[in-house]
C-alpha cells in the first residue's frame, strides 16, 4: 500500500510542477500591449547572409513565382530545401523590408525571411 501512495504522491508532484511550468510560460507570453518583436524587429537584431532569403510557397504553388516576383534583383540560384521552402540567392539585395513588401503582393508566397547566421554559445562568446 505504501508503494501506491508513493506513486500517487510522485504523480501529484509531477502534475503540480507541470502546471506551474505552464502557468509561467503563459505569463511570459505576449499581451496586446506587448505584442513582441515583429519580423523586421527580429531580423534587425541578427546577422544575416546578404542576398540570401528563405522563401516558403503555399502548397501547390509553382517555383516560377519566385522568379516572377524577385527576378528583378538578379537571381543567382534557387535551392529546394523541402516542405515548399527555397533558399534564394540574389545579386542585388533590396533588404528584408522590400522583400517582405513584395511578398505581401503575391498570395503564392507564404513567408520570406533573411538567411540568418546562427552561432552556438561557447565559453567567451557574447551571444
Amino acid at each position: 500500500m505504501r508503494g501506491g501512495m508513493r506513486n500517487g504522491m510522485r504523480r501529484l508532484i509531477a502534475f503540480i510542477m507541470a502546471m506551474a511550468g505552464m502557468a509561467a510560460g503563459f505569463s511570459c507570453g505576449h499581451t496586446p500591449s506587448n505584442p513582441g518583436p515583429t519580423p523586421m524587429d527580429f531580423s534587425s537584431h541578427q546577422n544575416r547572409v546578404r542576398g540570401e532569403y528563405l522563401i516558403t510557397l503555399v502548397p501547390g504553388a509553382d517555383v516560377k513565382v519566385i522568379d516572377y516576383l524577385y527576378g528583378r534583383f538578379g537571381i543567382k540560384g534557387i535551392q529546394d530545401l523541402g516542405s515548399n521552402t527555397f533558399l534564394v540567392i540574389i545579386t542585388e539585395d533590396p533588404g528584408p523590408a522590400k522583400m517582405e513588401e513584395l511578398r505581401g503582393q503575391n498570395a503564392y508566397i507564404k513567408a520570406i525571411q533573411p538567411n540568418f547566421i546562427y552561432r552556438t554559445n561557447r565559453p567567451g562568446n557574447a551571444q
